[in-house]
């Protein structure tokens, strides 16, 4: 019985290692063919479309609006992948005047600090400006989620909690886009990797979390609910539990996604609520993002604890008393106020705008044909409008399952990967009148 339960074992193994090797290699592209008629129809015609093919399965574009092959997920598909899709097929901007709707910044594509220098401008204490691939085992654990293993991160310290830093860039973007439009979908990644005092404090209040915060530098382009055109600042401090501002130490508090989104912060600010349905009026000409702003939040102005940390020459209020010299809380019982931050700051990419990704075109299914003789098959359709169509047909053709190599709980993203498949086209121009 085990001889028997053996041989059954190696002859499953041999099978599947054979289902391996061939995955893909006899997979042959299907021939396909399309004829129309009447070639020149008028609108309210019945078109009777023809199509021959060996292919296994049939897609039908018909070329009028919503099912245009040129505007389909297949047409992305066949010349990029699954990854790519949504950058290269359908990203669309709704700017006008010749503005951007969209400002990012993957760290990975630089190679020179002074190419990051180009795009961004370091103010305040910071120091020791790097790009430094990411690889685990090589990081502080905190950054054991960042995004693109291998590639440039940007890394830059914080030596000093009492100054006020950060870096500033200037997108010259419509950031708002209406609410339809997802305003202000701004994701920036980003790891704090507080020092050693930072981390005692933080450690003792079991409290990660930094206040900071963005100024935002806008353009108002035209007269708009009472507000004449222009420029005007504002500032935006937050404290959010998103955690692009938190020091992600494991032992004083949880590492953290790292992901922060500025869109949500909009909707509390009167000035910019009023452009959320009419962003082409206001343009976004520079952000300041500051990675450390306070040492604890701003107190009342009534507060007895005033300091000029900073050395601007204005005494601000606190809501402790702080070391001038250290920027940290004097008394131990203060240390869950402390908001500040000092030490190393890693940002893994930059994206703000209202880009929008214009729904894709879809044809008709013909579903599964396949037949050894070859087959053909009719389709009935009326056009409603005259113009210049292209009448687009599809053939796939299927290969065997891939059965290794594949991690299903995190690789599959669609089961087309799981197969080897090809496809080809077949296209006739008509023009429908009036």
């Amino acid at each position: 019985m085990k001889t028997y339960q053996s041989i059954l074992i190696i002859i499953m193994m041999m099978s599947v290692m054979t289902s391996c090797e061939k995955y893909g290699s006899d997979v042959e592209a299907p021939s396909v063919h399309v004829t129309v008629s009447p070639e020149n129809p008028k609108v309210g015609d019945e078109v009777t479309i023809t199509i021959s093919t060996d292919g296994q399965y049939l897609s039908l574009f018909t070329g009028d609006e919503g099912k245009m092959f040129e505007r389909s997920r297949i047409k992305a598909i066949m010349e990029n992948d699954w990854n790519s899709f949504y950058e290269k097929g359908y990203r669309v901007s709704y700017a006008k005047n010749g503005e951007k709707t969209l400002f990012y910044k993957y760290f990975k594509n630089y190679q020179t600090v002074e190419d990051v220098k180009k795009d961004f401008e370091f103010f305040g204490a910071i120091e020791n400006i790097q790009l430094v691939p990411y690889k685990k085992g090589d990081f502080p654990e905190a950054l054991m989620e960042m995004s693109y293993i291998g590639t440039n991160q940007l890394k830059f310290t914080v030596s000093d909690r009492r100054i006020p830093s950060g870096i500033r860039m200037k997108p010259d973007i419509h950031i708002l886009g209406g609410l339809d439009n997802q305003p202000g979908n701004t994701v920036i990644e980003s790891r704090f990797v507080a020092c050693d005092a930072d981390r005692a404090i933080r450690k003792y209040s079991n409290d990660p979390w930094v206040a900071a915060y963005f100024g935002l530098h806008t353009e108002q382009l035209a007269d708009f609910a009472g507000h004449a055109a222009g420029y005007k600042y504002n500032t935006l401090m937050d404290e959010r539990s998103y955690g692009a501002f938190q020091t992600n130490d494991p032992i004083s508090g949880r590492p953290t996604e790292g992901f922060y989104k500025l869109g949500e912060m909009y909707n509390r600010d009167s000035y910019l609520q009023q452009f959320l349905n009419d962003g082409e009026k206001i343009v976004l000409r520079q952000v300041d993002m500051y990675v450390n702003g306070r040492s604890t939040y701003a107190a009342a102005d009534d507060s007895p604890y005033k300091y000029d940390l900073d050395g601007d020459g204005i005494d601000e209020a606190y809501e402790c008393e702080l070391n001038p010299a250290t920027g940290l809380p004097v008394h131990e019982a203060d240390y869950a106020k402390y908001r500040g931050f000092q030490g190393d700051v890693y940002l893994s990419f930059i994206e703000m705008g209202t880009d929008e990704y214009e729904p894709w075109h879809t044809g008709v299914s013909l579903g599964s044909v396949y037949s050894t003789g070859g087959i053909q098959k009719t389709y009935k359709y009326i056009y409603t409008e005259p113009g210049e169509f292209t009448i687009t047909a599809v053939a796939t053709n299927v290969g065997d399952k891939n059965y290794s190599g594949i991690d299903y709980s995190e690789q599959r993203s669609n089961s087309l990967d799981d197969y080897a498949h090809k496809r080809t086209l077949s296209t006739f121009k008509i023009t429908v009148k009036n």
